[in-house]
């Protein structure tokens, strides 16, 4: 059963969720396997992970311009709220440069620097700008995009 609104793709191993809850880094996206540990992912998994991630660069270099991505996988929360884990990567795309959208200006404050270490920092962290209706146009754009043609087993 799948527990959030938003699926840029659903696949055999992966499914690539779209963060409508937390846009501040645009394009905010996770990509997320039912496995519980990294070493439980099978050689196929792993590559079906790395077409995604490409195919999901592709996307946001053509509809935001985007310098860069960050890729990582850190599963603590599970752990420290003794929760079920699940491998899942968070898919950060960063911004050198300004971007303009739906007349507004997204700056990513911090670009060069580890998204994360902002993150908790109340002063200085990355703030979400966009709207309900403007992060549903987001994701439907990345949607639209997203090719699903892709040399993976989709469901």
């Amino acid at each position: 059963m799948r527990k959030y609104n938003k699926y840029i793709y659903c696949g055999e191993n992966w499914d690539i969720v779209f963060c409508d809850w937390k846009q501040n880094f645009l394009g905010y996206c996770i990509l997320s396997n039912p496995k519980q540990q990294l070493s439980d992912l099978t050689s196929q998994e792993w590559q079906e992970l790395g077409r995604l991630e490409k195919e999901l660069e592709r996307v946001m270099k053509k509809l935001f311009n985007t310098t860069m991505f960050n890729f990582c996988c850190l599963m603590n929360n599970a752990y420290r709220d003794n929760e079920p884990a699940h491998v899942h990567f968070h898919f950060i795309p960063r911004y050198k440069n300004t971007i303009k959208i739906f007349n507004k200006t997204f700056i990513d404050k911090h670009f060069g620097y580890n998204f994360y270490k902002w993150n908790n920092d109340k002063l200085n962290k990355q703030n979400d700008i966009f709207t309900k209706e403007e992060k549903e146009i987001i994701f439907n754009l990345i949607k639209k995009e997203f090719s699903t043609k892709l040399d993976i087993n989709v469901k």
